[in-house]
């Protein structure tokens, strides 16, 4: 089954991991930001560990398959990407198919002040009016044999 995930959390994939270390200081992480000194290296460290919480919520009940690297609305203000599951269902039925998934997701924290929204709470919110990640089914896989 093929998702769309949306979130006005910064899931910048920086693919900045590990521990600082000044000696490998100036260089640009896997979003082309430059990285300078510790404050920089923790803000794009920061974004991926976004990133990484949001990847490890999916994969808590199937493999991931497909799954894009996040990008930006045009107004920079939300983070989308697309995901694809082996398992049919594997985050709710035919009536509801993303109800497991946003009951795993509901009130992660997440970090902020980064490039998110700053009236944000350190959280996921998956309904009601501080709702800030939508999950959606765009597809079911269908095979088809010969």
């Amino acid at each position: 089954m093929k998702y769309a995930v949306q979130t006005f959390f910064d899931i910048t994939a920086t693919g900045i991991t590990g521990h600082f270390k000044p000696a490998k200081i100036p260089f640009r992480d896997a979003a082309g930001n430059t990285i300078t000194d510790l404050e920089s290296w923790t803000r794009s460290r920061n974004q991926q560990r976004n990133w990484e919480t949001i990847t490890q919520i999916l994969g808590l009940r199937t493999q991931l398959f497909r799954l894009q690297t996040p990008v930006t609305d045009t107004t920079n203000s939300a983070w989308m990407f697309e995901f694809e599951t082996e398992t049919d269902h594997i985050y709710g039925d035919d009536a509801d198919p993303t109800r497991v998934l946003r009951s795993d997701a509901d009130g992660v924290p997440m970090l902020v002040e980064l490039d998110n929204r700053p009236e944000l709470l350190p959280m996921l919110a998956t309904s009601g009016p501080t709702q800030n990640i939508w999950f959606t089914l765009i597809s079911i896989n269908t095979s088809t044999e010969t």
